[in-house]
């Protein structure tokens, strides 16, 4: 503004109630001394600027503005160039604002030109002329400048009594100025008793219409707030600048969640309302021009909106004005609804289609908006693509291990298909099926049983007992079995649906490797060897074949194999698969996926039998640690691991250390599978090892005594998990006969 020898103009841009006829009037205060040819304040938006001038010359400046010259009259332009032109120069730089600029075209003919004068604009428009010196774009205030303007408009320590709900209050003001001065000066004049937790809640149930933030002009005049409006107010001005096909758009932003958003769902999303290419471009232009859209330099075609820009969209969007690209009997909510669920939608379909670690991340952005339809606006959603909402937004959450937030998507998703679609239509089949699926993943078998059963009920009531999915019923319940130990029960079950789907399915069906690999699982369980390695050899080749070498399902039958090798004893062969799984997995789902840290447990198991046990020590406990952010603290996976560990230091003669672990182990296997459950028996043994090595002799009989009752029950008398614990219990037995009687 100090520059010499020209007319500096300078303009300050930003949204409406951001601050920049604040920090004009702060400027102009603070700098009153290097303008001693005087201070012109013009409001642009709310009067004719040239009368202004004119008015203003004459009551302030004294001066007599001739209406004609030589005769000829005066157009208003050169009545203001004449303004100009007779300020007194002599007596230095003068400034003038001019507030609110909504076109400079307007306003560019009635600048003055002499070099003495200084121009300080304030607008909503952005890169407005090549004249314009300098451009300042004014963004909303740091959660820490805000809190410090809220806190001095209030009161200190009324603040820090609230003080986490002074910052969320701060943020539901999306840090914009404006909202901060009205509802700070609001309080001031409140009692005591009216505390931040009260306003807070109030404006989330009023929203913009709350009168902190809409206070009346007479309000706005009996204080010293230099706020000319209220926010809506603020917000109105600027929406009446947008042509009606940019409001249609905008309109549509405010159904996305208050996140970051790509564009080009705004582009696919305005064609479902039957906008063309160019109008959705000149929509794009208008309201980045109007500080209304806000680009992301970091993110490449993404932008964001203000949050209480946002709210006063939807109020726009909630008034359900009448339209002629809308058809108005049908709703314009609605269609605005039913546009912007298509475009979502798709994404939903293709993450549960797709969902690798690459997609995954790739969709992140995606999220909170799916998020936004599935809470909100669901009814906007065909009923043809009302599971996929649900299905993709769980399977997100599963691929990366957070089960809890799957499952409760899977149950709103139960809830919302049994309301809409009823009891009796295969969505909601699949919801309850998915819902086990869950359940079985978060270790809550018993819940997981009774949802399967009914699956299994269900489709054989709408499809008949010859159709594949019958067969999928089988094979999730003897899985289901099969996990809670139950074997005798699942082989059955495996060995029926594995011939429904030979019968009803192509050979190369990856639903027939599937169960192939699950039988297989079984017999390994069951130390059938033998008959459970061809399976999975079997399932390899055809995986690969189909698959590629590399593919999550190719890394599951390698470290099934690994598995298998492990128990047997073979444990070179054991590692080189194990390696691959890790490898695989790794790439596609990540070092935080569940299924990931499935595979460094066994391999940290080979390693503990090859007595490599620095290396083992170090997978188990990153084991842990994934494990522990992404699984309930009692669910299965994460006591094999602590389990594993109690076995690995009592292995290394670490008894102290170990005894904790085998106890712990001990304790979450009863509390999840009963009493009874194979996995009960391993942990009864291994807690039996350990006292048995400490000489606690009698401690340990009994645990030996249980386990092998397990396991006979459950196993059979020649499993080698059965074999093991009768020889330790009877040397055990040897020894305490050996000790001579004191």
């Amino acid at each position: 503004m100090q520059k010499s020898g020209m007319v500096v103009i300078t303009a300050i841009t930003g949204m409406g109630g951001v601050g920049k006829t604040e920090l004009a009037i702060r400027y102009a205060k603070e700098h009153e001394a290097s303008y001693p040819g005087g201070i012109c304040w013009f409001s642009a938006r709310e009067s004719n600027l040239a009368a202004e001038i004119i008015q203003f010359a004459r009551l302030y400046m004294k001066l007599e503005v001739p209406q004609e010259l030589g005769g000829k009259p005066l157009l208003l332009k050169q009545q203001v160039e004449w303004c100009w032109q007779n300020w007194q120069s002599s007596s230095g730089l003068v400034l003038l604002v001019l507030d609110d600029v909504t076109n400079l075209r307007s306003c560019r003919e009635l600048l003055p030109k002499a070099n003495h004068f200084r121009v300080l604009i304030t607008t909503r428009l952005r890169s407005m002329d090549s004249s314009v010196v300098e451009e300042i774009s004014l963004d909303v205030l740091e959660p820490k400048d805000a809190l410090q303007l809220l806190t001095s408009l209030v009161d200190e320590k009324r603040v820090q009594r609230e003080l986490q709900t002074a910052k969320e209050l701060c943020q539901w003001l999306g840090y914009l100025p404006l909202g901060l001065q009205l509802v700070g000066v609001y309080l001031a004049k409140k009692p005591p008793n009216w505390s931040l937790t009260k306003i807070l809640q109030r404006l989330k149930e009023q929203k913009l219409l709350n009168e902190a933030l809409n206070p009346s002009q007479q309000q706005l005049e009996q204080t010293l707030n230099t706020a000319q409006r209220g926010i809506f107010a603020a917000f109105e001005f600027s929406w009446q600048e947008l042509n009606p096909t940019t409001r249609h758009v905008a309109k549509l932003l405010s159904l996305f969640a208050q996140n970051d958003f790509l564009w080009e769902w705004i582009n696919s999303a305005s064609q479902h309302l039957s906008l063309t290419e160019s109008e959705i471009e000149t929509a794009n232009d208008e309201l980045y021009q109007h500080h209304l859209v806000q680009w992301i330099e970091e993110k490449e075609g993404y932008c964001r909106i203000h949050t209480l820009i946002r709210q006063f969209l939807q109020d726009k969007l909630a008034s359900n004005s009448s339209s002629s690209i809308v058809d108005s009997t049908e709703g314009l909510q609605i269609k605005y609804k039913q546009a912007f669920a298509a475009v979502m939608v798709e994404i939903a379909k293709a993450i549960a289609e797709s969902p690798t670690r690459e997609f995954i991340t790739s969709v992140q952005d995606a999220i909170p908006h799916l998020i936004e339809v599935a809470q909100s606006f669901i009814e906007a959603v065909r009923d043809e693509d009302l599971i996929f909402f649900f299905v993709g937004l769980g399977t997100f959450y599963i691929q990366q291990g957070l089960y809890t937030l799957a499952e409760n998507w899977y149950i709103q998703c139960l809830s919302t298909v049994k309301i809409r679609l009823g009891e009796e239509h295969t969505d909601f089949v699949e919801s309850l099926s998915n819902l086990a699926e869950i359940y079985k993943l978060l270790g809550k078998y018993t819940e997981a049983e009774h949802l399967v059963l009914q699956v299994l009920a269900l489709k054989k009531s709408l499809l008949g007992e010859e159709h594949p999915d019958i067969a999928e019923s089988f094979n999730n319940l003897a899985l289901l079995y099969n996990s809670l130990g139950r074997y005798t029960e699942a082989e059955p079950l495996y060995l029926k649906a594995l011939e429904m789907r030979k019968r009803l399915l192509q050979e190369e069906h990856p639903y027939i490797a599937i169960t192939l690999n699950n039988l297989a699982l079984l017999y390994d369980s069951l130390g059938k060897y033998t008959e459970a390695e061809p399976l999975y050899l079997k399932v390899l080749e055809k995986r690969k074949r189909i698959l590629g070498e590399e593919h999550p399902k190719v890394a599951m039958t390698l470290n099934n194999l690994a598995l298998l090798y492990y128990h047997q004893g073979h444990y070179n062969e054991a590692e080189k698969f194990s390696l691959q799984a890790v490898k695989i997995d790794k790439h596609f789902l990540g070092e935080e996926n569940p299924d990931f840290a499935t595979d460094l447990h066994n391999l940290a198991l080979i390693y503990s039998a090859q007595k490599r046990y620095g290396e083992a020590e170090i997978s188990f406990l990153r084991v842990m640690e994934i494990k522990q952010r992404s699984l309930p603290k009692d669910h299965p996976l994460l006591t094999d691991t602590i389990y594993a560990l109690g076995k690995m230091y009592k292995q290394m003669g670490c008894y102290d250390k170990a005894e904790p672990f085998c106890i712990k182990a001990l304790e979450l296997d009863k509390n999840l599978l009963g009493d009874e459950h194979p996995c009960v028996a391993t942990s009864l043994n291994n807690l039996a090892e350990l006292y048995n090595l400490e000489g606690r002799y009698t401690e340990a009989k009994p645990l030996f005594i249980q386990a092998l009752k397990i396991w006979e029950s459950r196993l059979g008398m020649n499993h080698p998990n059965t074999v093991i614990c009768r020889n330790n219990l009877e040397n055990l037995l040897a020894r305490i006969s050996s000790i001579p009687s004191t």
